[in-house]
């Protein structure tokens, strides 16, 4: 072999790799705009089935013998909304008990008996206003 063909061979090789590098180029432009478009659909069909879904908050609180209280509270199924839920309970001064999440179709239901764990305890109808507050702002 002679530095001419060494060269030639070279020139043939790098061409080759352009080619191949503008396919894949090509390739995977189009794979990203197929994703984004898979991507803004999922975002509508996510958007429309939260708007259609009709769940309202609703919240009941009520007295339980002793320091306890039972709270049932149904809400939209949404990312950090049930550690808001829990987190505000417990800021009222609640230790729950016997707790059940049951989720279906966009929508949770969460119970459970709380105990209070300050001395006194607010009226059933505070903690549901408070609670109800929450909810609908998440």
């Amino acid at each position: 072999m002679n530095k001419a063909t060494i060269i030639t061979d070279a020139i043939t090789y790098i061409e080759e790799q352009k080619k191949s590098v503008e396919e894949l180029s090509n390739q995977l432009l189009q794979m990203e705009t197929t994703n984004n478009a898979d991507e803004e659909k999922i975002k509508s069909e996510t958007i429309d089935e939260e708007q259609n879904s009709g769940i309202t908050p609703e919240v009941e609180v009520s007295h339980i013998p002793g320091m306890k209280v039972w709270i049932k509270i149904i809400f939209r199924k949404k990312r950090g909304a049930l550690t808001k839920v829990i987190e505000a309970i417990t800021a009222l001064g609640f230790n729950l008990n016997d707790t059940s999440i049951t989720t279906c179709r966009g929508a949770v239901l969460f119970t459970s008996s709380g105990e209070g764990i300050h001395g006194g305890m607010a009226d059933a109808e505070q903690i549901k206003k408070c609670l109800l507050e929450i909810v609908r702002s998440i």
